[in-house]
Order: structure tokens, then C-alpha cells, then sequence
């Protein structure tokens, strides 16, 4: 670079011609017009490109594979190797591995791409997903499915976590997010999930979509503008993305535990409560907000209790009491609750249960059936799945002697742990089982007495009489003979 500069500087400055040049510095003629032609030194170029005498007949081949990636997942597409290992196998190519991916990046490089437009948040918009992180619940480590909604706006989000992704998780926690923010955003923008956009609806292009009748019945009722991002184009709900690195990072870094779903999500709103406290445009954002509608979403579907009072729903289990046996009931189920109707009637309510195979039993629900048939309670599932204390176990193991006299008894006590509460009654088992007591009707008047008030006292409340300071009134005896006399009057 030096003599670069010398050689120029002794032209255009100096007045030099380029003989004397020639002469001084010793360059060809040639080199030193390149030099005054250019101000930097312009590097090596080719004036053709170089031959490819084994890759160029491949070209073709190549072009057609990179065509095959516009239509393949973004995480299944062929990268250069995957190239170069295909044309060695399936063509025969013979060269290396550099120059198929020299070409590849080369070809990738002079294709047109996406243009993007920056774009400015509106008040009054949000955009809503789900994601995923693991937490752990009551000791169990448990995947959880979060539904995320923000207002890219004001930054504002709020967030409910969930056992499942599913119809009733994505709606409930549209209720949850419209309570929470006051009102109902005017439009949102969402992915192509199966419970907003009917499966097999047809291609996912441009703006229209089949949507599902969930879907059709919240915008009906809210009034919420919806619309989806095409696929794979996260850049299109870009403040949602961004947001679920951030919580999951923030909140969710390391394992959040709760003892409950409730507790965790009390825990997740206050957060959220804090972040939109401290939002200064949150109040824009609000003053476009569509008022808020009397929107309790929930699935319905109808379901047979068979012989065992059980009715199936989502591949788990509920009870029902056994007089409903073979009918026809109404599944109300919301992400942490089934409700078991018939007609307008609940007759039976759950904890919702995930579980494949699952469970869930109320032991009142077979209190009737267990009076007709004492001898089954011994192993009765609704009753080992009820676990009582172990109050109940001994009176049971001491009425084993008596046949189906002492299961009658005990059936009857589990009536009166359905009247009076487990654990009023394991306390006067306690003591019945101390005293040898068998009989319920004795057990009964034990957690009677027990819930009975003292009886209040019959003396008067007195007060010193005002203006007498702090001297007591005295009390004058008067002699017994005046007892006589009132005596002799009453007669």
C-alpha cells in the first residue's frame, strides 16, 4: 500500500511521467496505469469464472433440490452436505464436498428474498399463543401448557398455566385475559391451531379461514376481531414470540413449584399485575378496549353412565351417584372442573383429570348402593380411593367379628362422614374406639354433644350505677321473721 501511494503521489502530484515512474520504482507500465486508475488496490479478480468440469453438469440437479426446500418444514430442509450426499448417491457425483457447497450458498445468496415492512403497534391490539415449560406441582414434575396474550402496544401480557393445550385451556384463558385487562382488545392475531381453524379446512393461505364454532360463538359474544399468521411466520405475531423468551427466562428459570395450579397461577397474575401497574401506555391501550361480555366458555358434550355409575369423558372417569346408572347426563367440562348434569340439575362435580385411564370417584355417590350391599364395602374402590383416616380402618377391623352387622354399622358411619364431615367423625371414632363403642347412634350423640354451645349463664350483666363514683351500693339484710311473714301472706 505504501508504493501505492508513492506511485500516485509522484504522478497527480508530482507531475512525474509514468517513464520516469517506470524508472524509479521499477514497475511495469501496465501496473502503474492500474494504479492511477484505482485509488485502492482492487484485489484479484477472474475475468471468467472458473471452469467446473465435474460439478457443472450437476447444476440442474442441485437447483431442483433447493426448489424442493421452498415446499419442506423449516427444520427438514436440505442444508450442503445433505446436497452433496444426495448427488453422490443419487447422480453419481464424484467430486467434493466444498465446491457442492460452494455452489449451494452461492445459489441461495442470488435468490430474491422476503421483504419485510416495519410496522407500528396500534392501541387497543393484542396477539395470543401457547407455549411450554416444565414446573412442578405438589412435588410432581409436570409439563405445562402456558396461554400467553400481549398487547404489543403497551408491552402489557397475561398468562395462565394449563395441564393440557386443548379447546378449553385456549378459551378459558381468553375469559381470564379479558377480566384481567378490563376489556376486549379490538383484534388479535393468532396462529393456525386445531381448536381456532377447523382441521382439513383447506390450504392455509391468504386471510381466510374455517373457523371452529368455539371460535365463531367467542366472536360472536366479544365482538374480537381475529385474525392468523400464515405458517411457519412467526415474524407476523413477533411481540408474542419475543415474550414467551423473556417469561421463560425471567419466571419460569429455574422450575417454578406450587402446591397447586391455582397457587402458580396466582403467582404468574401478581407478575403480570406488577407489569401493567407500571406500563405508562397500558391506559391507551385500555381506552380502545371493546367493553366486556358475559363470556363463561366451556365444552359440552353428552355421555351414558354405565352399571358402575361412571361416565367417560377424554378417556378418564367421573362418578356419579348410582341412582343416575344408565342414563343419559350432560359433560360441562372447563380446564380444572367436570361438571356432570341432568337436565339443569349438577349432579356430580370433578377436578378435571388428564390422566389416560384416570379416575375420579365421590364416595356419597355410592352410599345408597352400599346400604343395599353392606358386604361389598370391605373392597369398594370408592372407598379405598376416599382416604379416610385410619379411625375408619380400626372400627371397620372391629366389627369384622359381627358379619354383615358390623358392615352395616360402618356403612353408616361413612353416611355420617357425608352428613357431619371426615374429620368430626374420625375424631369420635377416636374415642369410640378408646371406649369400645360400636353402635352409630352412639357415635352420632358423641359428635352431637361435641357441636353443642354451653348453655349461657341466667345472671344478669350489672354495671355501677353512674354518679356514685366508686363506692358499691350495700346490700341490707332484712331478719328472718319478715321471711315468715311474706311466707304467711303467699299462703
Amino acid at each position: 500500500m505504501d508504493s501505492y501511494e508513492l506511485v500516485r503521489r509522484a504522478v497527480l502530484v508530482d507531475g512525474k511521467s509514468s517513464r520516469q515512474v517506470n524508472r524509479e520504482f521499477g514497475l511495469d507500465r501496465r501496473t502503474i496505469r492500474k494504479m492511477l486508475e484505482n485509488p485502492r488496490p482492487p484485489g484479484y479478480t477472474l475475468s471468467s469464472p472458473r471452469a467446473k468440469p465435474r460439478l457443472g453438469t450437476f447444476v440442474p440437479q442441485i437447483e431442483a433440490m433447493l426448489r424442493e426446500n421452498d415446499a419442506a418444514p423449516p427444520k427438514q430442509r436440505q442444508n450442503g452436505r445433505r446436497i452433496f450426499e444426495r448427488l453422490r448417491d443419487e447422480h453419481g457425483y464424484t467430486g467434493c464436498e466444498s465446491q457442492v457447497r460452494g455452489l449451494v450458498a452461492k445459489l441461495k445468496a442470488a435468490r430474491p428474498r422476503e421483504p419485510f415492512i416495519p410496522l407500528t403497534d396500534l392501541p387497543g391490539e393484542a396477539q395470543a399463543d401457547f407455549y411450554e415449560a416444565w414446573v412442578q406441582i405438589a412435588g410432581q414434575r409436570l409439563k405445562a401448557h402456558f396461554f400467553l396474550m400481549v398487547l404489543p402496544y403497551s408491552d402489557v401480557y397475561f398468562q395462565v398455566a394449563y395441564p393440557a393445550e386443548n379447546t378449553e385451556s385456549f378459551f378459558d384463558g381468553h375469559a381470564r385475559a379479558f377480566d384481567f385487562f378490563g376489556g376486549v382488545p379490538r383484534r388479535c392475531v393468532y396462529d393456525n391451531a386445531g381448536y381456532a381453524v377447523k382441521p382439513g379446512s383447506g390450504p392455509l393461505t391468504g386471510r381466510d379461514r374455517e373457523l371452529t364454532q368455539g371460535m365463531l360463538e367467542m366472536r360472536s359474544v366479544c365482538l374480537l376481531e381475529t385474525e392468523f399468521a400464515r405458517p411457519a411466520k412467526g415474524n407476523e405475531k413477533g411481540s408474542v414470540e419475543r415474550k414467551v423468551q423473556t417469561l421463560r427466562s425471567s419466571l419460569l428459570s429455574p422450575v417454578p413449584k406450587a402446591e397447586s395450579w391455582d397457587e402458580l397461577n396466582e403467582r404468574l397474575a401478581a407478575k403480570a399485575t406488577e407489569r401493567k401497574d407500571k406500563a405508562d401506555q397500558f391506559a391507551q391501550d385500555a381506552a380502545r378496549f371493546l367493553p366486556l361480555a358475559e363470556y363463561r366458555p366451556c365444552r359440552l358434550a353428552s355421555a351414558k353412565a354405565d352399571k358402575l355409575s361412571l361416565v367417560r369423558f377424554d378417556g378418564a372417569s367421573y362418578s356419579v351417584p348410582t341412582k343416575f346408572a344408565g342414563r343419559e347426563l350432560l359433560v360441562r367440562a372447563s380446564p380444572f372442573e367436570v361438571r356432570l348434569l341432568s337436565g339443569r340439575e349438577t349432579v356430580a362435580s370433578h377436578p378435571r383429570n388428564y390422566a389416560r385411564g384416570g379416575l375420579e370417584m365421590a364416595l356419597e355417590h355410592y352410599l345408597d348402593a352400599l346400604e343395599l350391599k353392606p358386604r361389598a364395602v370391605r373392597n369398594a374402590t370408592p372407598v379405598i380411593q376416599a382416604g379416610l383416616p385410619e379411625e375408619f380402618e380400626s372400627y371397620r377391623r372391629r366389627g369384622e367379628t359381627d358379619g354383615a352387622a358390623g358392615d352395616r354399622r360402618f356403612v353408616a358411619v361413612l353416611r355420617m362422614s357425608a352428613e357431619f364431615g371426615v374429620p368430626r367423625v374420625a375424631g369420635a371414632l377416636a374415642r369410640a374406639n378408646a371406649l369400645g363403642l360400636k353402635e352409630p347412634a352412639d357415635i352420632r350423640l358423641m359428635i352431637i354433644r361435641e357441636s353443642e354451645a354451653p348453655a349461657a349463664g341466667l345472671c344478669t350483666p350489672w354495671t355501677m350505677p353512674e354518679g356514685r363514683g366508686s363506692v358499691a351500693p350495700s346490700v341490707v339484710r332484712p331478719p328472718l321473721k319478715d321471711y315468715g311473714l311474706l311466707a304467711g301472706r303467699s299462703s
